[in-house]
């Protein structure tokens, strides 16, 4: 058993299924199908969808979007808007898309929503083609790290320079996460 372990099962083949989660942000449904589709259940049913899925797009995350004076980091983290565009690649995303993580959320035209959109795809398959990002523990299921980390481009790189403009990335508080991002290249 490994530190961050939580769960084995064993599978009839004496293979182990195995929930490894450093920071404890994962979990396990265990679902009787005589209870109904999967999707239909409580804590999954309200679930928005995942950035591969065709439903999520520009006009898709306008729609959701478009009314609300909130703040666009915490829009595109909202579980209910999309899932899976967590800390790290929302950070990432926004740079790509040249948008400040604080821009309210009705404030984003249709285009600009088609390019966070496209951002938040192409951070995510940028990430998953690397193996994922090793901040600290991660490791990938064959016990190498992932290297994403190394292409970040503001994430947890507070006062170095921005690498496409040299100004120094600045770091604020949304939502009680830590939000990168350079003050020329996403002005507000």
């Amino acid at each position: 058993c490994i530190k961050h372990d939580h769960i084995d099962i064993e599978l009839s083949n004496q293979r182990v299924l195995r929930l490894n989660d450093p920071r404890r942000f994962g979990s396990v449904l265990w679902h009787d199908t005589k209870q109904g589709a999967i999707e239909n259940h409580k804590l999954l049913c309200k679930l928005a969808p995942e950035p591969f899925e065709t439903i999520f797009n520009g006009d898709y995350l306008y729609q959701k979007i478009q009314h609300k004076n909130v703040a666009i980091k915490k829009l595109i983290m909202n579980n209910q808007i999309v899932v899976g565009a967590g800390n790290i690649y929302a950070n990432e995303a926004l740079f790509n898309s040249k948008i400040h993580p604080s821009t309210s959320g009705k404030n984003l035209t249709k285009p600009k929503c088609q390019v966070l959109v496209d951002n938040i795809q192409k951070v995510l398959n940028d990430s998953i083609e690397q193996g994922g990002t090793t901040l600290k523990d991660f490791l990938k299921p064959d016990g190498k790290p992932g290297y994403f980390a190394q292409t970040l481009n503001v994430y947890g790189r507070n006062n170095q320079p921005c690498p496409s403009c040299a100004t120094p990335i600045e770091k604020i508080i949304i939502s009680q996460r830590a939000s990168f991002y350079c003050p020329s290249c996403q002005s507000l």
